[in-house]
């Protein structure tokens, strides 16, 4: 019987993966000597992404699962990064301030979110 995830795990998985990739990037980097009000408001905009990316894992994600199964399976599963890398662009227009540098940040932020929730197990 397979154990359902965690929703816990796989919604702060997400909000730490994207100011994680965005440093990965260089997206994200903090000046030397940046005080903890500045760095706040750097960090502001990506955590927000973070978790709006987090919702749209737990809720939305799985019903576009579901509705792309045929293709998912013409795919052998890679049709699940295309969704992935699509909430990534769906989260980050929603968030003032937020820019995605271009596919290559929201490939890697799939990709190190999925594999994040595949090591740490993410089961309950």
């Amino acid at each position: 019987m397979k154990k359902k995830k965690s929703p816990f795990l796989v919604f702060l998985c997400c909000v730490l993966a994207v100011p994680t990739c965005g440093v990965l990037v260089g997206d994200l980097a903090a000046p030397a000597g940046l005080g903890n009000e500045a760095l706040i408001e750097l960090l502001r905009p990506w955590l927000a992404v973070g978790v709006l990316l987090g919702g749209a894992h737990l809720l939305i994600r799985p019903v576009l699962r579901v509705l792309s199964a045929p293709i998912g399976c013409l795919t052998l599963g890679l049709f699940g990064l295309v969704i992935d890398v699509f909430l990534i662009y769906l989260c980050a227009a929603f968030v003032p301030g937020f820019r995605i540098s271009g596919p290559l940040y929201a490939v890697l932020t799939a990709i190190l979110i999925n594999s994040i929730v595949a090591v740490t197990g993410a089961k309950r």
